[in-house]
C-alpha cells in the first residue's frame, strides 16, 4: 500500500504532456536530429539578443515573464517613490528655513513697533529743533537769529583790555519765503 501513494506521488510530480505538446515534442524531436540550429545572427548582435529572449521567453513561459514585468514596474514604483520622499524632504528644510526667518523678521517687527509705542513725537520735534538750531544756525521765518562770535581780543602789555563783550550778529529773513533755495545758495555764493 505505502508503495502505490511513493508511485502515485511521483506521477503527480512529473508534467503531464497535453496532446498538443506531445504532437509538438515528436515533431520538435524530429527536425532537432535533421536540421542544424540556425543562428538569428551574430553572437553580440540584435539577433543574439532576440533570440537570447525568445529562448528565455519559451523557458520561464508567459507567467514568468509576466513576473519580471510586475517586478520592474515594483522597481520603478519604489525608486519614484524614493524620490518624492527625497523632494518632500527637501521642501520641508525649505519651509522650515523660511518659518525660522519669518519669525526672526515678526521679532524684529515687534521690537520696533515697541520702540515707536514707547517714543514721544513731540520729544523728537523738540530734539530736532534744537538740534537745527544749534548746529545748523536754523530758525523759523521772520524769526530773528542772532550769532554770537566767541573770540578773545588779544592783550597787548602796553594797555588794559577791556573786558570781554561778545560780537553780536543780527541777520533778519530778507527774502521772500516763495524763492527756491538753490537762488539763494547763488546770491549767497557770487552775490546779488
Amino acid at each position: 500500500m505505502p508503495e502505490r501513494t511513493i508511485d502515485r506521488a511521483r506521477d503527480a510530480a512529473k508534467p503531464k504532456p497535453t496532446p498538443r505538446a506531445a504532437r509538438r515534442g515528436a515533431a520538435a524531436m524530429m527536425t532537432e536530429k535533421s536540421a542544424p540550429r540556425r543562428s538569428l545572427g551574430a553572437p553580440g548582435g540584435t539577433g543574439a539578443l532576440l533570440e537570447r529572449w525568445l529562448l528565455l521567453s519559451l523557458a520561464i513561459g508567459r507567467r514568468g515573464i509576466a513576473v519580471v514585468l510586475a517586478l520592474a514596474v515594483l522597481v520603478i514604483f519604489t525608486a519614484g517613490v524614493f524620490e518624492q520622499r527625497w523632494k518632500e524632504q527637501q521642501i520641508q528644510a525649505q519651509v522650515a528655513a523660511q518659518r525660522a526667518s519669518l519669525e526672526a523678521a515678526q521679532a524684529r517687527n515687534a521690537q520696533l513697533q515697541g520702540q515707536l509705542a514707547e517714543s514721544d513725537p513731540a520729544a523728537y520735534r523738540a530734539w530736532v529743533e534744537d538740534t537745527a538750531r544749534r548746529q545748523l544756525n536754523l530758525g523759523y521765518s521772520g524769526e530773528t537769529i542772532f550769532l554770537v562770535n566767541w573770540t578773545t581780543p588779544v592783550a597787548t602789555a602796553a594797555t588794559a583790555s577791556p573786558p570781554y563783550t561778545p560780537a553780536v550778529v543780527s541777520t533778519t529773513a530778507t527774502q521772500p519765503q516763495s524763492e527756491a533755495h538753490w537762488r539763494r545758495w547763488l546770491r549767497l555764493i557770487f552775490g546779488d
